[in-house]
């Protein structure tokens, strides 16, 4: 059994929101959902999402890295669990922290293939 329950949502930093959000829909079929704030949308895919990003929140990533993914977030039943197992395999697992009802592990990116990767549970 896996101690990773599922891929919850993968964000992708963008200049432009609007025209992202239209090419999901044009070449893929997406529903998408903008936020009220205008500065994100999602599009839903089977259990997960994938949230487009857009202004002030991703202009650092943008200017260092260019447009692209930026985060993956991997849900887990028990993130102390994940935390044993990088021990285990002689990994450094991260700090946890709790935020928004979840507990939340990032993962040093050089142990993702140069991906963020955040894991969490919802213990908080």
């Amino acid at each position: 059994m896996s101690i990773l329950k599922r891929l919850d949502r993968l964000d992708v930093a963008t200049s432009d929101l609007a025209d992202a959000a239209r090419i999901y829909e044009d070449n893929f079929g997406f529903k998408i959902t903008i936020a009220a704030d205008r500065a994100s949308a999602t599009v839903k895919v089977g259990g997960a999402e994938i949230r487009l990003a857009a202004g002030d929140s991703v202009a650092a990533q943008i200017a260092s890295g260019g447009e692209g993914m930026f985060a993956l977030w991997l849900e887990a039943d028990d993130l102390d669990a994940v935390a044993a197992a990088f021990r285990n395999a002689g990994l450094e697992s991260g700090v946890i922290r709790s935020e928004n009802g979840r507990r939340i592990m990032a993962i040093d990116p050089k142990l993702a293939n140069q991906v963020p990767l955040f894991i969490f549970d919802r213990k908080a």
